[in-house]
């Protein structure tokens, strides 16, 4: 069961921040803002995202009774690196052109 569960959170992180991927290619010339939707979203982000938050929290349930506390690591993974992306992609963003 350990490693289904791993298996299955790491898919949702994949899927998570492919999701992201597909954003920030949809603005690339575009801030990403933090608490609202984006001007424009990858194809199929949204349902990829929730698929992927849902594959990652199934997965660290299904790994909890082992894991213990690295269970809220696999959880806070995908959403630590996507934040840091829109951080890097929108200081990208607002950097002038030379």
């Amino acid at each position: 069961m350990n490693m289904f569960g791993i298996a299955i959170a790491l898919a949702g992180v994949i899927l998570f921040l492919a999701a992201l991927l597909a954003t920030i290619r949809a603005n690339h010339d575009a801030p990403i803002p933090y608490w609202t939707r984006p001007a424009s979203e990858g194809r199929h982000s949204l349902p990829m995202r929730a698929l992927g938050a849902g594959l990652t929290i199934f997965g660290a349930a299904l790994i909890a009774q082992s894991a213990g506390w690295w269970a809220l690591i696999v959880v806070l993974a995908g959403p630590v690196v996507a934040i840091v992306a829109i951080v890097l992609h929108n200081a990208r963003v607002r950097r002038p052109a030379r």
